[in-house]
């Protein structure tokens, strides 16, 4: 057994060889053993701070997505998942390659390339939905989740300007190389940034100021957050008309 188990082998009870129930039956495990601990752990509200240990598979991290899944209602059947390297460990974003043909490309002027931090208290799942419009309109989209939240490293809840401005620039990296663009960073949600005041831990997130519905059963969720800044510069979108409008206008600028 190892140290996650919740049950030890006593004297005298049967033991069965994985290898021969795979030989009797066909059975295989999909996940592997360090990924079904880091699933366990991340469900049960605790964090996985080793880069090494971030989920990186496809299967494994729609294992721990689950419970959000459900509740905003997709299956997460084609989506691709990866980990960014950065200076708080890894920086887990969910990547949405524009449709061909998409209404927007945007206005024949060619893909573009949006980059969608998750708001504070909540994951890249939540966003989902609305990354996968985007990308029905043409625009590739990289969802990324803050230090501390949903798939990527760090203390749950916790995100310093520091680690938020490490997140973004890490994620515009990755965005660039991807699509061959200058990612534009676009946040959605409540217009207003709201921080915890430094150095103290604020309310649960069911009453946290960020107005998030939260899904209870989502043990990717923090309970407890302490978000000090950093997205408060970024242009606000409510809609996905919003987005393409901005990237319609950043092309303009540029």
């Amino acid at each position: 057994m190892n140290i996650y188990s919740g049950q030890w082998v006593t004297a005298g009870e049967t033991v069965v060889d994985s290898t021969r129930l795979t030989e009797a039956t066909g059975w295989a495990p999909t996940l592997t053993a360090r990924e079904s601990a880091a699933v366990m752990i991340l469900l049960q509200g605790k964090p996985v701070l080793r880069r090494e240990d971030a989920l990186e598979r496809r299967i494994a991290c729609e294992a721990a997505l689950e419970p959000a899944s459900e509740f905003v209602g997709v299956d997460g059947r084609g989506l691709e998942h990866v980990q960014i390297p950065a200076a708080t460990g890894a920086v887990h974003a969910e990547i949405h390659a524009a449709r061909s043909g998409g209404a927007a490309t945007v206005e024949s002027g060619g893909a573009a390339t949006v980059v969608l931090p998750a708001p504070p208290g909540l994951h890249a799942r939540y966003l989902t939905p609305f990354a996968a419009e985007l990308a029905e309109h043409g625009v590739d989209v990289v969802v990324v989740d803050l230090p501390g939240h949903g798939l990527s490293t760090g203390k749950r809840g916790r995100a310093t300007v520091a680690g938020v401005n490490d997140a973004l620039a890490v994620a515009l990296g990755y965005a660039r190389i991807r699509f061959g663009a200058t990612p534009l960073v676009v946040r959605v949600g409540d217009a207003t940034e709201r921080v915890s005041r430094p150095g103290r831990w604020r309310s649960r997130v069911a009453r946290s100021r960020t107005h998030a519905s939260v899904n209870p059963a989502d043990g990717l969720l923090p309970r407890w957050l302490r978000y000090e800044g950093g997205l408060g510069h970024i242009p606000h979108a409510h809609s996905v008309r919003d987005v393409v409008a901005l990237t319609r206008a950043d092309r303009v600028a540029s």
